[in-house]
């Protein structure tokens, strides 16, 4: 009771001192993927805009239970149309991302349809989630086993609102692909477009433009995966977000992943603080149903052992590389 009471107190004291800060600098540049008041537990309490957070049944990420899946012979492959970007490549701090410009002729961008969307979805940002260690760095899981990093391509409606902003909040508003990343033998070559640049977005509120990347060439060579419908994995937790997970990894270098380690929290000035572990913890998966547009029944369910994660319903066949598909 004494330490909830003191709990209580603090988060008093702290929303008080955070109510004379600018709104901005109060709720977007204050949370973390700490274990303090800072931190998951907490993003709900701190502010009522981000109620979503504590309060939401259909928060993400979420673990993936193969023997729970749903084969629905209706989701189609996804039509992606289009696969370079340009943009701003930013360290927020939480997390690496590049924010693309809507604008630029030479790299028109990507528009994504077909599997569960109902609408066409317009790429507007990609960000980056890993750890300290190769096993614990997605922030969805597979049969409770995480792996390097998790890239969360995100897109917008653009059927229905001009921009992510306006999307995020309303809905049908986000598609999210994830793509989970394995540490392997070879360097990612398109991934070490982002490598290459580690140093100049070293520290918080670094940015480097980037005229031409393809980001298509990130995803994995598969048409499968699953998908349910979840939030935002930060504040404000919206649940506004369409999730699309691919049963197959990519396989970035050691030397990939450990410049994706080096990155900092904070600015140069305080370099300490390491960015890695921007992951929020699992959140229930209450009523929701996990559907994938993989035939178990008639794929046999193979047994056999392969380099990817697909693997088969029985979880005890994930093996090293933990994998989860179908061959």
């Amino acid at each position: 009771m004494q330490t909830t009471k003191l709990v209580r107190e603090i988060l008093t004291i702290v929303a008080l001192l955070l109510q004379t800060l600018e709104v901005d600098t109060r709720w977007s540049q204050w949370w973390t993927y700490d274990e303090g008041i800072s931190g998951p537990n907490y993003w709900g309490l701190m502010n009522p805009g981000w109620s979503l957070c504590n309060k939401g049944h259909n928060q993400s990420p979420v673990n993936i239970d193969p023997k729970s899946l749903l084969f629905d012979p209706s989701l189609s492959p996804l039509e992606i149309n289009g696969e370079a970007v340009s943009g701003v490549l930013l360290n927020l701090g939480h997390f690496l991302t590049l924010e693309v410009d809507q604008t630029n002729h030479w790299a028109p961008g990507i528009n994504i349809t077909g599997g569960p969307l109902s609408y066409n979805y317009r790429v507007s940002q990609m960000t980056i989630h890993f750890s300290h260690s190769d096993q614990d760095g997605s922030e969805h899981t597979i049969d409770g086993r995480g792996f390097s990093a998790e890239i969360q391509i995100y897109a917008y409606n653009s059927d229905l609102y001009t921009n992510m902003s306006k999307a995020m909040t309303s809905p049908r508003g986000i598609l999210c692909l994830a793509v989970l990343v394995k540490v392997g033998q070879e360097l990612h070559h398109h991934f070490e477009r982002i490598h290459r640049v580690i140093n100049d977005t070293l520290y918080k509120g670094d940015r480097l433009v980037i005229p031409y990347f393809n980001l298509r060439a990130l995803l994995p060579d598969t048409k499968h995966y699953m998908t349910y419908e979840g939030s935002l994995t930060n504040p404000a937790c919206f649940e506004t977000v369409t999730w699309v997970i691919y049963n197959r990894p990519i396989y970035i270098s050691q030397q990939q992943i450990t410049g994706l380690r080096r990155l900092k929290q904070d600015t140069v000035s305080n370099p300490v603080l390491l960015m890695a572990g921007n992951i929020r913890p699992l959140q229930p998966l209450y009523q929701r149903t996990i559907r994938a547009n993989i035939n178990f029944v008639e794929r046999s369910c193979s047994m056999e052992r392969d380099m990817n994660y697909i693997g088969t319903i029985n979880s005890d066949h994930f093996h090293d590389s933990r994998h989860y598909s179908v061959p």
